[in-house]
């Protein structure tokens, strides 16, 4: 095979690979990063950037790239094959993203199992997007250190199921991504150690919750089940093994990972439970996760239940024309006061505007909706003098403007719609939830929002578009990092795994997808409130 360099700008670094690579697969073999939603199959439109020479644009390239664009040279990297020495320049460089640490919990009812004098462990939370590790003294419980990462997975695709696909497509997919995450879990203790100044050799265990494709791809299980219905995963029950037996540098770690409850719900589900022992109370709570697969759960005064709704990756802006992740520049809220006028923004780093985050994006359809910019219906209206015709892209709201360049961010009439149907998922879900214990909405004592999405989101905003039950704002609890929390228990007590394995096998699980009324709450939940 022939081989051609790339080189990549604005970092300057170049590779040489032959002509059966695309641009796309040379930026995951050189380490890089490029948004690539879909994993590679051409339907996000996220991997673009700017090539010279540029090739011939594909139908993909032109249903996804405005015209002026495409005369630029920009192409979907996923789409082209590298036939020729090539300069690539990648329009936006990943910046340090903006990673939820924090977490509320009741880790103090946890008593450290004894013998771990001088001891140490760490608790790992396996994210989809992002990965954060915890470092404790086995003999108190006392949190030392913590480190954040971006999951180095997302080249793969932004969505679980696109990894699975990957790892059953593609010849040593399944190995690949588990070698990139364990390369990554090991810098990370690596630099827990040397910061906090610790030996190597104190390190006696590690606790792991991830969701149950994260888990399966980790541990090296069969995925195939998990990429078709009725998605049951290959391994339930609690694991406990060692750094050795999963490819750790640090051999000696006891390794433990919590059972799955289903094949879109797992540890880190598992986690948020534990953590905020809904198995325990005396109240009426719904916890939710919103991500790509929105894991909900309602303890009934103790008695679990719980469903996955498939919201899709718009609240993670993947879906989202302007959507980004929560980095330096996203901007992150809006507050529209008048529709004919600029309205206020939020970016995270305080520096120019690049893209929307998954927090504006609710904001911005909650505060259109309540301007009049669109109706109940979630249609754009024309009466603003901040909403324009874009002719690749149709009605669109304005955010910000520079006119001495004439570029803009704006929301239109399909980012309007994906969020629509993300968050009449996660709304169904808990409708369903509800009825199927015979409870009605006034009865919920409280909503808990775990996870990044949902502690950084506006409550108002998110009752605004109906992405959660019509409960008082005073009921709605952000929680942080409820499954990273929960992890930090199942580290230090084998009381608190117990504890999990029983409530796990007693939690009842609702396939959506089959529910009999999942299709007409839905429906009605697309409306806006």
């Amino acid at each position: 095979m022939k081989k051609h360099i790339v080189i990549f700008e604005p970092s300057g670094l170049r590779i040489s690979v032959d002509d059966r690579s695309t641009f796309l697969d040379a930026i995951r073999m050189i380490g890089l990063h490029l948004p690539s939603d879909c994993g590679g199959r051409g339907t996000c439109g996220k991997c673009s950037l700017v090539l010279e020479p540029s090739p011939e644009p594909t139908s993909e390239d032109a249903k996804h790239i405005p015209s002026e664009d495409l005369r630029r040279g920009i192409r979907l990297a996923c789409q082209h094959h590298v036939q020729s020495d090539t300069r690539a320049v990648i329009p936006h460089v990943r910046k340090d993203m903006k990673i939820l640490t924090h977490g509320v919990s009741r880790l103090d009812e946890w008593v450290p199992d004894s013998g771990n004098e001088e001891k140490f462990g760490i608790a790992l939370d396996l994210g989809t997007t992002t990965l954060v590790g915890y470092l404790l003294a086995l003999d108190s419980g006392t949190q030392m250190n913590q480190i954040a990462s971006l999951n180095p997975q997302v080249v793969f695709g932004e969505d679980v199921m696109s990894r699975i696909t990957y790892a059953i497509r593609e010849h040593d997919g399944a190995l690949e991504l588990k070698e990139r995450v364990i390369t990554e879990i090991n810098a990370m203790i690596n630099s827990l150690v040397e910061t906090s100044g610790i030996r190597s050799d104190r390190l006696s265990r590690l606790s792991i919750v991830g969701n149950t494709a994260m888990h399966h791809l980790l541990l090296g299980a069969d995925v195939r089940s998990l990429g078709a219905a009725p998605y049951e995963p290959a391994i339930r029950n609690s694991v406990l093994t060692s750094g050795y037996e999963i490819g750790l540098a640090f051999e000696q770690m006891q390794v433990y990972l919590p059972p799955n409850i289903a094949g879109f719900v797992g540890g880190d589900t598992v986690g948020f439970i534990l953590s905020e022992r809904l198995d325990f109370s005396d109240q009426i709570v719904l916890g939710i996760d919103v991500g790509t697969n929105g894991e909900i759960v309602l303890s009934n005064r103790g008695v679990l239940s719980c469903c996955s709704a498939a919201a899709g990756p718009a609240f993670e802006g993947a879906t989202i024309r302007y959507g980004m992740r929560g980095q330096e520049g996203a901007i992150e809220h809006v507050s529209i006061e008048d529709p004919n006028s600029a309205p206020e923004i939020a970016v995270i780093g305080n520096v120019e505007p690049q893209g929307i985050c998954g927090s504006a994006i609710v904001d911005i359809v909650a505060e259109m909706k309540w301007s009049g910019i669109v109706d109940n219906t979630g249609r754009i209206q024309s009466s603003s003098a901040r909403v324009y015709n874009d002719d690749d892209f149709g009605l669109s709201y304005v955010l910000v403007e520079d006119k001495t360049t004439s570029r803009k961010i704006s929301f239109n009439q399909k980012d309007v719609r994906q969020v629509q149907l993300a968050k009449a998922a996660i709304n169904a879900g808990a409708t369903i939830l509800l009825q199927e214990e015979g409870l009605k909405t006034n009865e919920i004592d409280s909503v808990m929002l775990a996870g990044a999405f949902g502690s950084y989101i506006r409550p108002e905003s998110a009752l605004g578009i109906g992405l959660l039950p019509p409960v008082k704002r005073e009921r709605i609890i952000q929680v942080g990092n409820a499954a990273g929390e929960g992890a930090k228990a199942l580290l230090i007590s084998s009381k608190a795994r117990e504890v999990a394995s029983n409530f796990v096998s007693k939690t009842r699980y609702i396939e959506l997808a089959a529910h009999d009324d999942f299709q007409s709450i839905f429906l009605k939940s697309i409306h806006l409130p």
